[in-house]
């Protein structure tokens, strides 16, 4: 299971090329022309936060769009996988491997919460089951659930660019944390909190940095197990 609150990602080799192309995009601001195209809400911190405490990121409303509509503008229907916690907390991750937001590509992983109860009997339909690190289980879901659950709405997105960002560029984008936390089981872990835009940014002095994104409104969950 994805846990954006301890996930760290292994440095890895990328050409010089690659390297200033990202981190020209996450310091350059928007051209003209992106704008004029509408494409520059989809960088990472463009978001939109409303009224009655819902957010927009990437296109997609948490808590309102469905995982269809982000299938079709992601042009990738993911890889869907339901997994039971050590607890037998349930949850249903969507995991993109490679999606391309204006040109910076990065990993994507989005949580679906179709209930306790629906998620109870997509278990006793599941095609297999494996056991995970930690004590955790994956399940391969039934064709008919994985196609029902295209019609439920994304609660959270984790993103984890390609990029490796430092924190110049996260304040330049993001503005200063209310909050900085450090990660008590990873060393060089720090969590950037911004709980008006329902994010934290989990800044890694030894891998790639980890973002996730909930409802504003429901930003408390994120502070479990800190």
């Amino acid at each position: 299971m994805i846990d954006a609150r301890k996930l760290t990602i292994g440095a890895s080799v990328i050409g010089i090329a690659a390297l200033l192309f990202f981190a020209n995009s996450w310091m350059a601001p928007p051209s003209d022309r992106q704008q004029d195209m509408g494409l520059v809400t989809t960088y990472p911190w463009q978001i939109d936060v409303f009224p009655d405490g819902l957010s927009r990121v990437f296109g997609i409303t948490l808590g309102k769009t469905t995982l269809s509509t982000v299938q079709t503008g992601f042009r990738d229907v993911g890889d869907i996988r339901l997994f039971i916690s050590p607890s037998n907390r349930a949850s249903v991750e969507v995991f993109f491997k490679s999606v391309a937001l204006n040109g910076i590509r990065g990993k994507v992983v989005l949580l679906l919460d179709p209930g306790q109860e629906t998620m109870a009997a997509m278990l006793e339909r599941g095609t297999r089951i494996r056991f995970v690190s930690g004590g955790g289980k994956k399940v391969n879901l039934h064709p008919e659930d994985r196609a029902q659950l295209r019609l439920t709405p994304v609660s959270a997105i984790t993103y984890l660019p390609s990029a490796d960002l430092d924190a110049a560029v996260i304040q330049q984008r993001f503005g200063e944390p209310e909050k900085r936390i450090p990660e008590q089981e990873q060393k060089g872990v720090v969590h950037w909190l911004y709980p008006h835009l329902g994010l934290d940014i989990a800044l890694n002095d030894n891998g790639k940095e980890v973002f996730q994104y909930v409802v504003p409104r429901e930003f408390e969950r994120l502070l479990e197990g800190f």
